[in-house]
């Protein structure tokens, strides 16, 4: 890398993409605040709305179930989405499809504000999440590009403290800005944010040149792939509340199934497929991933799980629950900032199983709590499951974006953003499906229900750390 004061250079490089330009110290760390900035934003935003949601139920006269899909609505369209923006840029670039992002998520957060039904507000927050998916497919994937890969756990760290960030304050903040200002206030803040990135996104995002080669883009493979994701999606969101053989999300998987095999058939038949099915064969990148669904099962579950422990089981009030819950996302963004650059040091192998140990751990501590040791136990123990979760995260991001081919880094980072998606509603649905299960079982005594269903997360959280140790034994500790 050059100096502080050196200009940009680039090598060229195999594979449609140069090797990392040669930054100076300035323009990469401006770069890193342009991007965490984004995640900061686009975390907070969901956050912060998040309280607001009893009161927009109060506002527009709808059940709980109707107002939240003004949440679920971002998410399906977020993940559903993001690996085809991820392959989009991949081939067109990511400077000018970050910055139709940074332009779709100002103008949700406008319209949104303005909102005079819950339709609308759900249509503008489906608009916002279509932004946010365009800035994450390119964010991470543009540091990996642009930094050394000797940095790259430094640069996954930094995206997911920055996660972190806007998921603790978030709370925190939408509360305040809806007592002075009422709930249009929290999509207004993200104005000014979003028109400081517009401004920076020029000067600050300095991206590599790539072949223009006259690559065709897979829009069958596109339409099945964003079709059966939102499919499973919605069924894995409405299971807990439907019920899994209810029609509509008995439908939805098998709707999915479909979708899944047609789109295999595709893949295997075009010549410039929007996913390289080969990219599965490597285990570091297959088990990464579902090591990644593992490790973030039990992270949604913890925060679905733990209010009903302090207020069924301990009584507290709902500012003392909120108290209680902080140590979750602390410990995940310490522990991000510390394993990623870690990471680059002393490799991934040992850290990313680390973490998913750590989480265990904490997970072990909440099938054995009791009500007469109070809350701290349970504290103890989100702290934990915060470190574990924020340990393993960076190290296993970046041995799989070790083993992606440098032009298939946005279809990766997609791909990443899935299983994380999956595993945070996988978390949800088998928590609160289990528990709704332990309490007929066992008459509705919770104390024992809890801790059984505490005992099926913490195996599920053991098979991850089997995933993350299993990856491929080829991977360098530069990596």
């Amino acid at each position: 890398m050059s100096s502080s004061n050196g200009p940009s250079t680039t090598v060229p490089a195999p594979g449609g993409v140069s090797s990392a330009p040669r930054l100076s110290d300035r323009q990469l760390a401006l770069a890193t605040v342009l991007v965490g900035t984004g995640a900061v934003m686009s975390s907070l935003s969901g956050s912060s709305l998040n309280v607001a949601l009893p009161q927009l139920a109060a506002t527009f006269d709808v059940a709980p179930a109707t107002i939240a899909w003004v949440s679920l609505g971002y998410s399906l369209i977020t993940a559903s989405t993001l690996t085809i923006f991820g392959r989009l840029a991949d081939m067109r670039g990511r400077k000018r499809l970050y910055a139709l992002g940074v332009l779709l998520f100002l103008v949700g957060s406008a319209l949104g504000g303005t909102s005079s039904s819950v339709g609308a507000l759900i249509a503008w927050r489906v608009l916002q999440g279509a932004g946010g998916a365009l800035v994450s497919a390119n964010s991470v994937a543009y540091l990996v590009e642009v930094y050394p890969p000797t940095r790259r756990g430094f640069v996954v760290g930094v995206w997911e403290a920055s996660i972190a960030v806007g998921q603790g304050v978030g709370p925190v903040v939408g509360g305040f800005l809806i007592a002075l200002y009422g709930w249009p206030a929290v999509f207004y803040a993200n104005i000014p944010v979003g028109l400081a990135m517009l401004a920076m996104i020029p000067r600050f995002m300095i991206e590599p040149p790539r072949e223009r080669s006259r690559q065709a883009f897979d829009f069958l493979g596109a339409g099945l792939f964003g079709a059966g994701i939102a499919a499973l999606l919605y069924s894995l969101t409405e299971s807990y509340r439907l019920g899994w053989t209810s029609p509509p999300v008995a439908g939805g998987l098998a709707a999915a199934a479909v979708c899944a095999v047609l789109f295999v058939v595709t893949e295997r038949r075009v010549r410039q497929p929007m996913i390289d099915l080969g990219m599965f064969a490597n285990l570091t990148f297959s088990a990464g991933n579902l090591a990644k669904v593992s490790g973030y099962l039990p992270f949604a579950a913890n925060g679905f799980l733990l209010p009903f422990y302090l207020t069924q089981g301990l009584g507290l009030s709902p500012a003392a629950v909120g108290a209680f819950m902080t140590p979750l996302p602390i410990g995940m963004l310490v522990s991000s900032l510390v394993a990623g650059p870690l990471s680059d040091r002393v490799g991934t192998r040992l850290l990313g199983p680390a973490g998913l140990a750590i989480q265990a751990l904490a997970c072990l501590l909440m099938a054995l709590v009791s009500p007469e040791h109070g809350p701290w136990p349970a504290a103890v123990a989100m702290l934990l499951a915060g470190v574990g979760i924020g340990t393993f995260i960076a190290p296993n991001d970046s041995a799989i974006l070790s083993a992606t081919p440098p032009g298939r880094l946005g279809v990766a980072n997609g791909i990443m953003g899935l299983a994380r998606t999956l595993g945070l509603l996988l978390g949800v649905s088998v928590g609160g499906t289990l528990l709704s299960a332990r309490l007929l079982a066992n008459d509705g005594d919770f104390l024992p229900s809890f801790r059984q269903v505490y005992w099926v997360i913490t195996a599920v959280t053991a098979a991850g750390i089997w995933l993350a140790a299993v990856r491929d034994r080829r991977t360098s500790l530069s990596q």
